[in-house]
C-alpha cells in the first residue's frame, strides 16, 4: 500500500519549526465524499482579534481541491468548522480577495498561544468531496496573511507572502480497482527472464488504492509461468520469471482472475541476441513541490520507477528564486544523485529555465550529465535570455530543450540557437502538440494557458513556435515527448484538460547501448529519440542506413544525391491508421497499413538539388530532412526524430 503521511518525507515548503500533523483519517480516496479532522499545532502566538487563514487549496503550491467549501450552512455539504482543543468554537468566515480555497479564522479573546492545537472539521455533517486525483502528502496550511520573516526556506510563493503557523497532511489515494495496465521492456532476449509490471488503476486512471487479485499471464491465449513479486510502496506487482523462447513481436496479456479485469502490454521484441541499441522509456519534465507542483522529489522518482516501470527520469522544477530556493535546488540535486542507479533506473539533473517574459525566449529545460551542477536562473540580473544561458552552459555537459514551444503563454521563436546544447525539442506535452497548427491537421492543438468559452482550437498556438518552423530555419533538433505534470503523477496515462485540448501528458523513448546514465545521455545527445502521446510505441526509422537523429553528407555517400532508402518499422499498442514520412515538413510518403506491426520501405529518388531547402540563419548549407509521424486508430501518435541530408 502507499505510504501514509506520517511515514512520508516532510514537504520542503513546511519549515522545520512548524509542527506537522496528520489528518484523521490519514487517507482520502480520490473523489470520495466524507469528513476529515485536521489538526494544526501552532508554532507561534496569534493575538486576539487577528485573522488567520486556513489554506485548503490554492496559490501555486497547495494542490488538491476539496469542494465545496463553505462556512454558513452546517447542514450542507462542504461545511468547515473550527475549534480550540478544549472544544471552544473558533469563528470561521469567508475571507475577502481569495479564490475560494481559503477560510478565515478569527482568533478568540485572549489569543492563541504557541503549542495549542486548533481542530478543523472538513465536511462537518454532510461531508466534503476529496480531489479526483491521487496526491501524496496533500498539504493544508494555517497561516497569517502578513509579510513573512526570512525563514531560510520561504513558506509559500504566492502573494501576499504567508507565514505558516501550522500544517496538516493527508494522502489522497486512487479509488477502487477498475482497470489494469501492463508494462514490459521493449526488447528482450529469447530464453532470458524478464517481468511485466501490473499496475492497478481506478476509473479515472489514478493508481488504485487496491492491489490486484490473482494474476495470470498469457501469450496468444496460453498461460505462461510467472511468479508474483510486490513492488514496495505501491499497489503494483511484478510478474517475474517470464521467459519467451521464440523470436518475434509479442504482447503479453494479464488477467486478474479474481474479478476478470484484463490488460494487454505494450509490444516487446524478442530476439536471439541482445539488440545493439535497445529502446528505453523515460519522462524528463515534471514539477514537484520544489516549484509549483505537488509531492516530494522522492515521490516523483519512485512513481516513475515503481508505478510505471520507466527506465529514466528527470525533474523539471522552475528556476525562479521566488519558487525554488538554493536550499531546494540542493534537495533536488541530492535526490537526483540518490535515485540514479544504472541498469535499474537512471536519473538526470534538470530544471526549467522559465521567466515567462513572452518575448519568444520560451520556457527551456536544462539537463546535465553530471550531479550537483549549478542552477543558472532566468531571473533578471542573472541569465535572463537564451544567449546568456548558453554562455553560462558553455563549459557544462548540458542540453537545453524548449518546452511547449508553440504555446501562447510563453512560446519559443527559435531565434537563439546553440547546436551543441539545443539538441532536442519537446514536441508533445500535457499542453498538446507543438509540431504544427491544428488547421494543418494537428489533432492535439496546443492548449492556451488561459481560455474562455468560444475559443477556437487554435487559440493557444503561436505559429512562430511550431517545431516544423524550427526545422525549416535550420535547427538540428530531435523530439522529446511528455512533460509538465504538476500533480505528483508524472508519466501516467490519464487524460487531462477540457476539449478540444484534452490529451495525455506524453512519453519518450531513446535508443541507447545500455541503461546507464552515460549511454542514455549519448542517445539523447545523438537525438535517437521518439516522442509519443503516451503509449510505448516502438519506432525504428532509417534513411539509407543512418538512424534517426543522424546528419549525413552526400560528400561521404554520393548516392544520397539521387536516391535515399527510407526503412520504417513500427510496433504499436493499437492498429495503425497511417504512417507518414515527412520530408521538409511535407508528407512525402504515406503508408496506410492497418496492423499492430508495420514495416515498409520507400525509396525517394528526387534529386537533392531539387528538394533541398536553401541556407538559413541557422544553417550555412542547403539541407533536406525527414522525420516520421505515426498515427494509430485509437488516436495515439508517435514522432521519430529527423534525419538530415547535407551536401
Amino acid at each position: 500500500m502507499s505510504a501514509s503521511p506520517d511515514s512520508s518525507a516532510r514537504p520542503v515548503r513546511i519549515p522545520e519549526h512548524v509542527p506537522l500533523c496528520i489528518a484523521d483519517p490519514p487517507k482520502a480516496r480520490a473523489g470520495e465524499t466524507a469528513t476529515w479532522a485536521l489538526s494544526f499545532t501552532l508554532c507561534d502566538d496569534a493575538p486576539e482579534g487577528s485573522e488567520l487563514r486556513l489554506l485548503i487549496h490554492g496559490g501555486r503550491n497547495v494542490k488538491g481541491a476539496f469542494h465545496p467549501i463553505q462556512v454558513t450552512d452546517s447542514t450542507a455539504q462542504g461545511f468547515v468548522r473550527a475549534m480550540r482543543q478544549d472544544g471552544t468554537p473558533v469563528v470561521a468566515t469567508d475571507p475577502e480577495g481569495t479564490r475560494g480555497g481559503e477560510v478565515a479564522l478569527i482568533v478568540p479573546d485572549g489569543g492563541l498561544p504557541a503549542g495549542e492545537t486548533i481542530s478543523v472539521i472538513l465536511g462537518d455533517g454532510a461531508g466534503i468531496t476529496a480531489p479526483g486525483e491521487r496526491l501524496m502528502g496533500k498539504m493544508f496550511l494555517l497561516f497569517r496573511p502578513e509579510p513573512e520573516p526570512d525563514l531560510g526556506v520561504p513558506a509559500m510563493n504566492a502573494e501576499p507572502a504567508r507565514t505558516i503557523l501550522g500544517a496538516c497532511l493527508v494522502d489522497v489515494t486512487g479509488g477502487e480497482l477498475s482497470a489494469l495496465r501492463a508494462y514490459v521492456p521493449s526488447q528482450v532476449v529469447a530464453g532470458e527472464e524478464f517481468s511485466v509490471l501490473v499496475r492497478p488503476e481506478d476509473e479515472p486512471g489514478n493508481l488504485s488504492c487496491e492491489e490486484p487479485g490473482e494474476i495470470t499471464v498469457r501469450i496468444d491465449g496460453a498461460d505462461i509461468p510467472a511468479r508474483r513479486e510486490p513492488v514496495a510502496g505501491t499497489t503494483c506487482c511484478r510478474m517475474a520469471g517470464i521467459v519467451l523462447q521464440r523470436p518475434g513481436v509479442c504482447r503479453l496479456e494479464v488477467e486478474d482472475t479474481t474479478n476478470g479485469l484484463t490488460a494487454t502490454s505494450n509490444p516487446v521484441v524478442v530476439s536471439d541476441e541482445a539488440p545493439a541499441e535497445p529502446t528505453y522509456w523515460g519522462y524528463i519534465h515534471g514539477h514537484t513541490e520544489m516549484s509549483d507542483g505537488a509531492g516530494t522529489v522522492d515521490n516523483y522518482f519512485t512513481y516513475l520507477r515503481d508505478s510505471l516501470g520507466l527506465d529514466f527520469g528527470a525533474l523539471g522544477d522552475h528556476d525562479h528564486l521566488f519558487e525554488t530556493t538554493d536550499h531546494m535546488w540542493r534537495t533536488a540535486q541530492e535526490a537526483t544523485a540518490r535515485y540514479n542507479a544504472g541498469e535499474n533506473f537512471v536519473t538526470f539533473l534538470g530544471y526549467e529555465w522559465a521567466k515567462w517574459r513572452q518575448n519568444g525566449d520560451g520556457d527551456r529545460n536544462v539537463y546535465y550529465l553530471g550531479d550537483f551542477r549549478p542552477m543558472y536562473r532566468s531571473d533578471d540580473g542573472e541569465f535572463p535570455n537564451p544567449p546568456a544561458l548558453h554562455e553560462a552552459l558553455s563549459n557544462e555537459v548540458a542540453m537545453v530543450i524548449p518546452h511547449h514551444p508553440a504555446e501562447i503563454g510563453n512560446h519559443c521563436d527559435y531565434k537563439d540557437y546553440d547546436p551543441t546544447k539545443d539538441r532536442l525539442i519537446e514536441i508533445f506535452s500535457v499542453w498538446g502538440n507543438s509540431e504544427r497548427s491544428v488547421n494543418d491537421g494537428n489533432p492535439y492543438p496546443v492548449r492556451p494557458s488561459r481560455h474562455t468559452p468560444g475559443d477556437t482550437p487554435d487559440a493557444g498556438e503561436v505559429p512562430a513556435g511550431f517545431v516544423q518552423r524550427a526545422l525549416e530555419i535550420g535547427w538540428r533538433a530531435g523530439f522529446t515527448g511528455g512533460g509538465d505534470d504538476h500533480s505528483g503523477n508524472p508519466g501516467d496515462d490519464r487524460m487531462r484538460g477540457a476539449l478540444p485540448w484534452r490529451c495525455r501528458g506524453g512519453l519518450m523513448s531513446v535508443q541507447a547501448t545500455a541503461k546507464t546514465r552515460d549511454r542514455i545521455w549519448t542517445g539523447l545527445y545523438g537525438r535517437r529519440c521518439v516522442a509519443t502521446t503516451g503509449p510505448r510505441i516502438i519506432v525504428d526509422f532509417t534513411v539509407s542506413g543512418s538512424a534517426l537523429g543522424s546528419e549525413v553528407r552526400i560528400a561521404d555517400d554520393p548516392d544520397l544525391a539521387t536516391r535515399r532508402v527510407i526503412r520504417v518499422s513500427v510496433h504499436g499498442t493499437a492498429p495503425m491508421s497511417r504512417i507518414e514520412v515527412v520530408r521538409n515538413n511535407q508528407e512525402a510518403y504515406v503508408h496506410e497499413g492497418q496492423g499492430l506491426d508495420e514495416e515498409f520501405e520507400w525509396i525517394d529518388e528526387a534529386r537533392f538539388e531539387d528538394i533541398a531547402l536553401p541556407p538559413t540563419e541557422h544553417s550555412d548549407q542547403p539541407f533536406v530532412f525527414y522525420y516520421l509521424r505515426v498515427t494509430q486508430q485509437d488516436g495515439d501518435m508517435a514522432w521519430a526524430s529527423p534525419i538530415w541530408i547535407l551536401p
